[in-house]
């Protein structure tokens, strides 16, 4: 008896797992999200002319193809990683000295993901990529080494299939950009997002 349990339970999972697995074909993709954590240098006045950043926002437009449960996708975004415009006219630090600005960067990356097929309409996924970050610095509190740099990301997400081809996904995405030099540091910064794909 429980060895016919048991082939049910698999057969019902074999048939789920033949369900989830997605038609093969181009998509396009765009996700907006925030940079939840971004590790950069500050200029030694940061603390005492009490600086601030916030607003950070991304978005990007990506196009792919789909095999299966892979997918390979090449992806352009732009965000601002930092608005340093709190705090910042207490103390004049000298003439020349910007405070107050502002330090976004572009994307252009590739990417290979694996959908992992669980159900039909829940699809957790993995991804990896790299590419190229250009970053643009206007505040002189922060150590930014401008300019464009290799890059490279690791995501982990879960697809939500809504209606047929439309497909919504909240993700994770770590980013590494290799930009030391000129006194900074490397730079890594931590996305959430949400992301769009419309199959066709």
């Amino acid at each position: 008896m429980k060895t016919k349990h048991l082939l049910a339970v698999a057969a019902m999972l074999l048939t789920a797992v033949g369900a989830a697995r997605a038609e093969e074909g181009p998509y396009v993709a765009s996700s907006v999200g925030a940079y939840m954590g971004t590790n950069y240098d500050h200029h030694l006045l940061w603390k005492l002319l009490k600086g601030d950043a916030d607003k950070k926002f991304n978005g990007s437009l990506a196009a792919g193809y789909r095999f299966d449960e892979f997918r390979v996708e090449l992806e352009g975004g732009f965000g601002r990683l930092a608005d340093v415009d709190r705090g910042t006219t207490a103390i004049t630090p000298g003439a020349g000295f910007q405070a107050k600005g502002d330090l976004t960067m572009w994307t252009a990356l590739a990417g290979a993901y694996y959908d992992i097929p669980v159900t039909e309409t829940y699809q957790p996924y993995v991804g990896l990529g790299g590419g190229v970050a250009g970053l643009d610095n206007s505040s002189d509190l922060l150590v930014i080494n401008e300019g464009s740099h290799a890059a490279a990301f690791a995501e982990a997400g879960l697809n939500m299939a809504l209606y047929d081809g439309l497909t919504v996904a909240p993700g994770y995405r770590y980013l590494w950009v290799n930009s030391k030099g000129g006194g900074a540091r490397n730079l890594s910064t931590h996305i959430v997002k949400l992301t769009a794909r419309a199959s066709f």
